[in-house]
């Protein structure tokens, strides 16, 4: 006699998308890099959803899929900048370090960090977990209840403050 376990909504979408998924990251990624993984970012950004609200499931899930793929490239890039920096850094060029130099950095990130706490606490937390965190926009909206828009906007608007105020000492 078998007994017939019941699978959860998740444990169905592994079962049901784990082979879709894996081809549609193959063909996006390049050679090196893990499909599966990012094939268990998706089911971990699932886990945290309620399933049974979401209308178009499979759009949804690639929806997700994409996401993932671009927040994938954004680290990517960034740590490709940060490479590409330290590459390039010349240990010998004592210019750059210049007493003056350091002076004005410090004073600069002063001024930032001031800029910062005088937005309003939503622009300031929408703006820190997209630049410090690398939580995207979308998850970011997901997070605070508030649409894409919104976030855009505020992101603009902390953007823009910092930029003005950087503007007055580089």
């Amino acid at each position: 006699m078998s007994v017939s376990v019941m699978k959860s909504p998740l444990e169905q979408v592994v079962i049901e998308y784990s082979g879709p998924l894996t081809r549609f990251f193959q063909r996006r990624i390049r050679a090196g890099q893990d499909a599966d993984d990012l094939v268990q970012e998706v089911f971990g950004r699932l886990a945290r959803q309620n399933l049974s609200t979401v209308d178009n499931l499979q759009g949804y899930i690639f929806q997700i899929a994409a996401n993932v793929l671009r927040d994938q490239a954004r680290r990517a890039s960034a740590r490709d900048f940060i490479v590409a920096q330290v590459e390039g850094f010349d240990a010998e060029d004592q210019a750059g370090f210049s007493p003056e130099r350091v002076l004005q950095s410090r004073e600069a990130l002063q001024i930032l960090v001031s800029a910062l706490y005088e937005l309003p606490q939503n622009v300031r937390d929408v703006f820190s977990q997209y630049h410090f965190d690398g939580v995207s926009q979308v998850e970011i909206a997901r997070r605070m209840g508030m649409s894409l828009s919104t976030v855009e906007k505020q992101m603009a608007k902390a953007s823009a403050h910092l930029l003005k105020r950087l503007r007055k000492v580089l």
